[in-house]
């Protein structure tokens, strides 16, 4: 549905373009966020929401699954849809910190490389914190994927959304 905002690595020969170097070099923690959070609102949400929408009041429609960051609590509460339900899958800070260096290949990167990877992790811990925060002032079902394989992590969530 919409790009991802742009991860500070890619897969060599590729280069970063200047525009995510910039962002992530120039901006701190807090402006990564609020610029996050604005893309979402503003590019993503409405046709999230308008997905949504038509998924529970369409008769014909079938279930409808949406995934992703870009979902964030705060926009799932303006929703009122019967038949609408909704659960958020968190991670540790360990988790994320992680994947983000396996995937980014960190430390075979640069010094500058690794700052930017470093903001991008900042980032992703920040919004984790705040999104769990959110979504438990909320009272939104969370659960973590820590300790689970796919099959297993599928049936908690079937079975939180059952209950």
């Amino acid at each position: 549905m919409a790009r991802h905002p742009g991860r500070p690595w890619r897969s060599p020969p590729e280069r970063v373009p200047d525009h995510v170097s910039e962002h992530y070099l120039t901006l701190s923690v807090g402006e990564l966020i609020t610029d996050v959070l604005d893309h979402y609102r503003i590019n993503v949400w409405p046709k999230v929401q308008e997905l949504i929408r038509l998924a529970a009041t369409e008769a014909s429609s079938d279930r409808l699954i949406l995934e992703g960051s870009a979902l964030w609590p705060e926009f799932a509460a303006t929703l009122s849809l019967d038949g609408l339900a909704a659960l958020w899958l968190t991670a540790s800070e360990e988790t994320f910190r992680q994947r983000i260096h396996r995937e980014s290949l960190y430390h075979s990167k640069s010094g500058i490389e690794r700052l930017m990877v470093d903001k991008f992790l900042d980032r992703t811990l920040a919004y984790n914190k705040e999104m769990i925060r959110v979504a438990d002032r909320r009272g939104f079902l969370r659960i973590d994927v820590l300790q689970s394989g796919v099959a297993e992590l599928a049936d908690r969530c079937l079975t939180a959304l059952d209950g």
